[in-house]
């Protein structure tokens, strides 16, 4: 009879076991240097770069090709940006210090043990106390002026002309700028951004969702949105007065969306310099 409790004990024990779950991984989100942002389970980070799982299926992501690891998302404060721009690594905590370092090694499940390295050694963190993790700006340092000349502005095609799809998170326009250039932007077009709902380039709010996690928060759902590498997004818009570039880098365009598999058509948006540094 004790024999037998045994055997009942131990079979219903490998039964609790086995149904026990597997230890989850963490969520993040890859910004990527082209634009794209995939969001899945964060999985490790070795020679091969980030394995993120992604709907039960793991993809590898290049660590060359990561800009950053956002476990929360929203724009930098201004002087950690600043220092992004410049090409240092940053980490964001939850609490809003920034410490400059580079992330080393990703460990354990839930939370994540985050190794960073920084100026002073190598510290430990989780992913419940990182907000988001900046590997490297899309920065471009401008090139040196020549003996008795100033550096002059890149130079941008003017009339430039480039479609952005409403299903593409970004879109290189193809223009290198340079901090302090002046920029106009001539919008055109109309895109649903649901199967129901419709936007201009200026975006609508109607349907402006206040909970939702846009490229751009404060702007219209929809609106034409622009960034420099992996510098803050500005809006665009509608606006026909010249735009101040934040940053030396690659002009990306977009749409303000935070679901983008559900939207169709384009927009034209036409970039003409006016001037250089001011």
């Amino acid at each position: 009879m004790l024999k037998k409790m045994f055997v009942v004990f131990g079979i219903g024990l490998v039964s609790l076991t086995t149904a026990l779950p597997i230890a989850a991984q963490e969520t993040a989100t890859l910004a990527l240097r082209n634009g794209e942002r995939p969001s899945g389970e964060l999985i490790d980070l070795n020679a091969s770069g980030f394995t993120l799982r992604i709907n039960g299926q793991e993809r590898q992501f290049p660590a060359g090709e990561v800009a950053a690891v956002e476990f929360v998302g929203g724009p930098l404060p201004g002087d950690a940006q600043a220092r992004v721009n410049a090409g240092q690594a940053v980490v964001l905590l939850r609490n809003g210090q920034v410490i400059e370092g580079r992330l080393s090694d990703i460990g354990g499940t839930r939370p994540l043990r985050l190794t960073v390295d920084t100026p002073s050694g190598q510290r430990e963190f989780t992913s419940n106390d990182v907000a988001q993790l900046h590997l490297a700006a899309m920065h471009q340092p401008a090139p040196a002026a020549t003996t008795g000349q100033t550096a002059q502005a890149l130079p941008v095609p003017s009339g430039a002309r480039v479609t952005i799809p409403a299903n593409q998170a970004w879109v290189d326009s193809g223009v290198t700028v340079r901090r302090g250039m002046q920029i106009q932007f001539t919008s055109t077009g109309d895109v649903m951004i649901s199967p129901s709902a419709s936007s201009g380039v200026a975006g609508s709010t109607a349907v402006t969702s206040p909970t939702a996690r846009y490229p751009l928060q404060g702007a219209p759902a929809g609106a034409v949105i622009g960034r420099v590498g992996n510098s803050a997004p500005f809006l665009i818009g509608s606006i026909t007065q010249p735009i101040e570039m934040p940053a030396n880098g690659r002009l990306m365009l977009g749409i303000n969306d935070d679901q983008l598999n559900d939207n169709t058509g384009n927009y034209t948006v036409i970039i003409t310099p006016i001037g250089g540094r001011r």
